[in-house]
């Protein structure tokens, strides 16, 4: 078998395990939106979600890099994971009171109502057990080991889903809601720990030495800063947004905003699984610039369905899934489903400068992140929520230029290369899909959509032999 099929193979069985934990915890997603969204007004909805972006913002600003920095390292030199291990559990639980106190501390320099300070407080409780987690999830994640890991996310999303149902069935309602996610990360927590020293992952407090802790912390930064700019370029649309137009409009663009992650959760789970790959070959200058090609490739096919698909069964999507209160929220996601293509490609650049340029990287989400918010301030005022999705769009499809003009240098020695007819043939594929959904945006075409847009791909030929080799690896099986 060549490397090339047995990456293949490696990349598409480690985000296979991922899309099914996902598909799980999406499903679940979905119906407890569908609960919320029949239980809760759209005003005390609005609050909730809130509080969850803000402790998501901290969640992902308290990975200190240390995330990308270990897979990469780990992924490299097996050898490294108690050392690794070690001191991220150290360096993250350190930061993560300072973490929480600084949310609560937001909550009132912003002057919250006080329900949603308490709830912000007792959800931010996860920023502690998901900081000792997370050691265990890098390791994982290092070692290419997707199935355990996606396990544990589909036990999460059912305690995720049952508790917070029940809690608030009980009349618990925002607080009690708040208290299960704390519930989630804890039985996480306990679950990748089992698992992790079932492998030999001990972290040796022992041999703990805080001045590797500082060597690591600053090996990290340059990550740290990419991954707080990348969490705060997606979520300070809704920070802005409750800040400008109140807990309704949060709820509506945030109802809209959850549905899209299922379909935008495919290209994170393959980006995952393409990251250690990436870093393996950061010294194999063809393979690595062939790796990103073919994988954007890949992205390019699953993300332009779901694009065309979103943008016209927007309503249909949010009534059926949050119910017709909801119905408002139908225009922000036909916006927001434009965004879906750049989202998917845009995770290649990330990926390759992840691995060879933290600098270029922090510069892209910087410059992101400044444009996001200067749209916001503008789309919202005159748009509401429908401006905030508007001002997403037109950053995501900057973000692809510009991130692989920064990315460019790493991606030159590809060779040859076949492009055009692809393309070509998955614009026409989608084209046929885009005339019967034009025609007849009805919800059947979840299920005719992609029949269409497969047959259309095969019809006009868009995939080559290459790609054919590809899917046949990834059954294991061989041309004979």
């Amino acid at each position: 078998m060549t490397r090339t099929e047995s990456s293949a193979r490696l990349i598409t069985r480690n985000t296979l395990f991922l899309g099914l934990s996902e598909l799980a915890a999406r499903f679940s997603t979905w119906g407890l939106i569908a609960f919320l969204g029949r239980a809760w007004a759209v005003s005390l909805y609005g609050q909730y979600a809130v509080a969850i972006n803000w402790v998501a913002i901290f969640a992902v600003a308290g990975e200190l890099g240390l995330n990308a920095l270990t897979v990469r390292e780990v992924a490299h030199k097996k050898n490294k994971s108690s050392f690794f291990l070690r001191h991220v559990l150290v360096i993250r639980s350190s930061f993560s009171f300072l973490f929480w106190g600084l949310l609560i501390g937001i909550s009132l320099a912003l002057h919250y109502e006080p329900l949603l300070i308490l709830a912000m407080g007792v959800m931010g409780l996860r920023l502690i057990l998901d900081s000792m987690e997370g050691g265990y999830i890098y390791l994982f994640q290092a070692h290419q080991e997707m199935g355990p890991y996606a396990l544990v996310n589909i036990l999460c999303a059912g305690i995720r889903l049952i508790g917070i149902i029940l809690v608030v069935s009980a009349g618990a309602q925002l607080i009690g809601a708040s208290s299960i996610w704390v519930v989630a990360s804890a039985v996480g927590f306990m679950a990748m720990m089992i698992l992790g020293q079932k492998r030999g992952w001990r972290p040796g407090f022992s041999d703990y030495r805080a001045g590797d802790s500082w060597k690591v912390l600053k090996l990290a930064f340059p990550l740290a800063t990419f991954g707080a700019l990348q969490t705060l370029y997606y979520r300070v649309d809704l920070v802005i947004l409750k800040s400008l137009s109140g807990n309704e409009a949060v709820g509506f663009y945030d109802m809209a905003t959850r549905i899209l992650l299922v379909a935008i959760s495919v290209s994170q789970l393959y980006s995952q699984a393409i990251y250690p790959v990436f870093a393996s070959l950061q010294n194999q200058p063809r393979e690595f610039g062939q790796l990103a090609f073919k994988c954007g490739k890949v992205l390019f096919f699953l993300g332009l369905p779901m694009t065309v698909g979103g943008y016209f069964l927007a309503g249909p999507l949010l009534v059926l899934v949050a119910g017709p209160q909801y119905a408002p929220s139908g225009s922000a996601f036909a916006v927001l489903a434009l965004s879906i293509l750049p989202f998917f490609i845009h995770n290649i650049y990330v990926d390759v400068l992840a691995v060879k340029s933290a600098s270029r990287l922090n510069l892209q989400f910087v410059f992101l992140l400044l444009l996001n918010v200067v749209l916001n301030f503008i789309f919202i005022p005159r748009w509401q929520f429908v401006g905030a999705a508007w001002a997403t769009v037109i950053s995501d499809y900057a973000g692809v230029f510009t991130g692989f003009v920064l990315a460019a240098p790493y991606l030159g020695k590809i060779g040859k290369v076949s492009w055009v007819w692809p393309l070509i043939a998955s614009l026409l594929a989608v084209f046929l899909m885009g005339l019967g959904l034009h025609y007849s945006p009805h919800l059947y075409w979840l299920v005719l959509g992609p029949l269409v847009y497969g047959l259309g791909l095969y019809l006009f030929k868009a995939l080559n032999e290459e790609d054919w080799a590809g899917l046949r690896g990834i059954g294991g099986m061989k041309k004979v």
